[in-house]
C-alpha cells in the first residue's frame, strides 16, 4: 500500500481517488481555498457537487490549511489544479513537496514563466520547487467517467522508473495506463488539444446558427489539428507520433464530444466574438483552458523550425484560431482557409 496525496479537490482530482482506492492505497485529497465548499460536502459524505459521486470509503479529505498533514509521508503527490494554479500551489506547498519522491500532474496547459515572453511546460514550472521526477498524465479521461470507474485509457509520461511506479498505483481493470518517455509531447498535446477543440467547436456553432450541418468542415479540421500538434511537439524536442495517440487525437476526440473548450467554439460559430465568448464563459464559472493555450501555443511556435523539413514551423490552423480568438477574425472563412 502506498500513500498518495492528490492536490486539488476539483473534478479530476476527486475522480482519481476512485482507481487509487480500488487498489487499496492510502489516499489523501487536499482542497485549495477555492475548493472549500467541495471539501465541506465530501467530509459529510455528500457527493461531489459537480461529479455527483462521493469519494470512496477510506479516502481522507483535507481543507486548505491542512496541507502539511495531507502531504506527510506521501509516496506520490498529484497536482490536479488548473494550469494557472500550478505555480501558486507548488510555491505555497514547496516545503512539503520537497520530501515527496514522485510528483504527478494532470493539469493541462502552459506556464508563463518569470522572464518576458517565456513559456514553460508545466513540469518545468513544477521542477522549480522539487527535484523529484515528474510524471505527466494525458489522454481522454472525463472526470465523471473516471469517478464512476467507466473504462478509461490514459498515458503516463516521464522517466521509466517513475512512470512504472505510478502505473502500478493507478492501473485497474477499468483505468488502463500506457507508458511513455515523451513528457514533452504528452504535455504539449494535453494543452493544445484544448485549443484545437475550440476550432472544431466552431463547426458545431455554425450548425446551431444556420441549421445547416458543417460536419465536413469539422472532419477536415480534425486531422489538421492532430498534424499540427505533432509538428509543434517535434519542433520542441518531443516525439511527433505522440500527437496520434491517447494524449493527442484521443484526448481531442473526447474534448470535442463533451468538453468545455468546445463551448467557446460553439459561441463563436453562433456569431459571438472570441474575446466576448471567453469572458462570458468565465463569468459563468466555466474554465476554458484552450483560450490561453491558443495564445501560449502560438507564441511557443514562433521562430521554431520543423525538424522534418528544416523550414520555419508553419501551423496555419493554430495561427487562424489565434486570429479568431484575439483579433476577432471571421471564423468560417479563417478556418476554411486553414483546412
Amino acid at each position: 500500500m502506498a500513500r498518495v496525496a492528490i492536490l486539488g479537490a476539483g473534478d479530476m482530482g476527486t475522480a482519481l481517488t476512485t482507481p487509487l482506492a480500488a487498489n487499496g492505497h492510502d489516499v489523501r485529497l487536499w482542497g485549495t481555498p477555492l475548493d472549500d465548499a467541495i471539501v465541506a460536502a465530501l467530509r459529510t459524505g455528500e457527493p461531489h457537487p459537480r461529479l455527483g459521486v462521493a469519494v470512496p470509503a477510506g479516502v481522507l479529505v483535507f481543507a486548505a490549511p491542512e496541507a502539511a498533514a495531507a502531504l506527510a509521508g506521501a509516496d506520490v503527490a498529484l497536482l490536479a489544479v488548473t494550469s494557472d494554479g500550478v505555480r501558486p500551489v507548488v510555491a505555497a506547498l514547496a516545503g512539503h513537496l520537497a520530501a515527496v519522491p514522485i510528483v504527478m500532474t494532470v493539469a493541462k496547459g502552459f506556464d508563463p514563466g518569470a522572464a518576458n515572453d517565456e513559456i514553460l511546460l508545466l513540469p518545468a514550472a513544477i521542477a522549480e520547487a522539487t527535484g523529484a521526477p515528474i510524471v505527466g498524465v494525458g489522454g481522454p479521461s472525463k472526470a465523471n467517467e473516471v469517478a464512476r470507474a467507466s473504462p478509461t485509457a490514459v498515458v503516463f509520461a516521464g522517466l521509466p522508473a517513475a512512470v512504472a511506479r505510478c502505473r502500478g498505483l493507478f492501473a485497474t481493470s477499468t483505468y488502463k495506463v500506457e507508458l511513455s518517455g515523451d513528457l514533452i509531447g504528452v504535455e504539449i498535446a494535453a494543452a493544445m488539444k484544448n485549443a484545437y477543440a475550440i476550432a472544431l467547436g466552431v463547426a458545431d456553432g455554425l450548425e446551431q446558427r444556420t441549421g445547416v450541418p458543417h460536419h465536413n468542415l469539422r472532419a477536415a479540421l480534425f486531422p489538421r489539428a492532430v498534424a499540427e500538434m505533432g509538428r509543434l511537439i517535434a519542433a520542441c524536442g518531443g516525439d511527433r507520433a505522440t500527437a496520434t495517440g491517447l494524449a493527442g487525437s484521443g484526448d481531442l476526440q473526447v474534448t470535442i464530444t463533451s468538453g468545455r473548450n468546445r463551448l467557446l467554439g460553439e459561441r463563436i460559430g453562433r456569431g459571438e466574438p472570441g474575446v466576448a465568448g471567453a469572458a462570458a464563459l468565465r463569468a459563468e464559472g466555466i474554465t476554458v483552458e484552450g483560450y490561453a493555450a491558443t495564445d501560449f501555443g502560438y507564441r511557443l511556435s514562433l521562430g521554431r523550425v520543423d525538424p522534418a523539413t528544416g523550414a520555419p514551423l508553419d501551423l496555419p490552423l493554430l495561427r487562424g484560431l489565434w486570429s479568431i480568438l484575439y483579433e476577432d477574425a471571421p471564423a468560417l472563412e479563417t478556418l476554411w482557409a486553414a483546412a
